[in-house]
């Protein structure tokens, strides 16, 4: 009877009844156990691990592209310069695990777990991370593009910068224009462009209700008359922007900068301010009513017929009407009285 070694845990394996193979030999197998897997470069594209236990396995350099790796195990793995895209990878453990310069373009990690992963240099291009638990993550020059972030929230930080569209059109115009394109972000309504780069843009009266614009950089950007409500603006960049006139309602603006932005008669009402940044903001007869200001900074914003969160007017910076001095009217020329002779008249 020939005698095989094997570990301690592919023994407990055996004896629980999982599948395992011999110590480093992990041909493709799914609900299995293969600890320490030596994989380096091999051609496992297609392959299905899904739900198999490969903690601390090597697959660097390996092809995993459009492999099944649902629910797997990759605790502490190697996956150094691994080509995984198009994987699934939906509820598969990554913690601790080092992916540092792999490409996991459009590869589904929804669900994953993801804490302190080496995502340096890796390609996310069209990655899902939707609802992955990502914990103190690298992602030091990684490609985000079009990558949906754990969040739920789309980055295009990384996608190449694309000139504007010029669109020509007919001398009638019996078509609608497309919208326009300005480093990526097409401006229209509920466009999704996180992190944009739109600093100085002239953006005036845009339609950009409902925009995902989270961390966009707007800075000294024409939104004269723009219409941004119900739009993110979390941590966007709006300091000395031109917001006079817009439309802001119900707007996402928690820890935005704001400083010395105009927004003077802007409708606010029920935006979330919380943590922005208004510092020598002009608010001259903008609407805050029910806007939450929790943890705002106002250090020197203008506040002029400002309709306050609780309704109230605030005039503290209205500038005092020039005083009037009173002109007293010119006193009329009163003419001498006739003086009366007193002589007596004399008698004969």
């Amino acid at each position: 009877m020939k005698r095989i070694l094997v570990s301690g845990v592919a023994v407990a394996a055996l004896l629980s009844g999982a599948n395992v193979w011999a110590w480093g030999d992990c041909t493709p197998r799914v609900r299995s156990q293969c600890f320490g897997a030596e994989m380096v470069g091999k051609n496992l594209a297609g392959a299905d691990y899904t739900g198999t236990d490969l903690n601390k396995g090597d697959f660097s350099k390996a092809d995993l592209s459009k492999a099944k790796l649902a629910g797997v195990n990759f605790y502490k793995a190697k996956l150094v310069g691994t080509n995984l895209s198009g994987a699934d990878l939906t509820r598969a453990t990554l913690d601790y695990a080092n992916l540092a310069g792999a490409n996991l373009s459009g590869a589904n990690l929804s669900g994953a777990r993801a804490e302190a992963v080496d995502f340096s240099d890796t390609n996310l291009t069209d990655a899902n991370l939707a609802g992955a638990r990502v914990i103190g993550a690298k992602f030091f020059r990684a490609t985000l593009c079009r990558t949906t972030m754990s969040d739920g929230i789309l980055n295009n930080s990384g996608c190449p910068v694309e000139k504007p569209k010029v669109i020509e059109l007919p001398s009638a115009l019996t078509v609608k224009p497309l919208g326009n394109v300005i480093n990526g972000c097409e401006i229209k309504a509920q466009t999704v462009c996180a992190n944009a780069a739109l600093a100085e843009a002239n953006l005036a009266s845009a339609e950009l209700g409902a925009a995902q614009l989270y961390m966009a950089n707007l800075a000294s950007a024409n939104l004269f008359r723009a219409n941004l409500a119900k739009a993110n603006l979390t941590e966007a960049n709006l300091a000395k922007a031109n917001l006079d006139r817009a439309n802001l309602s119900q707007t996402n603006l928690t820890d935005a900068n704001l400083s010395r932005s105009v927004l003077r008669g802007a409708r606010l009402e029920r935006a979330n301010l919380t943590g922005a940044a208004l510092l020598g903001t002009d608010l001259t007869e903008a609407d805050l009513t029910g806007a939450n200001l929790t943890g705002a900074a106002t250090s020197g914003a203008t506040f002029c017929h400002t309709v306050m969160p609780d309704g109230s007017i605030n005039n503290s910076s209205c500038m005092p009407p020039p005083e009037v001095k009173a002109v007293e009217p010119p006193k009329a020329e009163v003419a001498p009285a006739k003086v009366k002779s007193k002589a007596k008249a004399k008698v004969n």
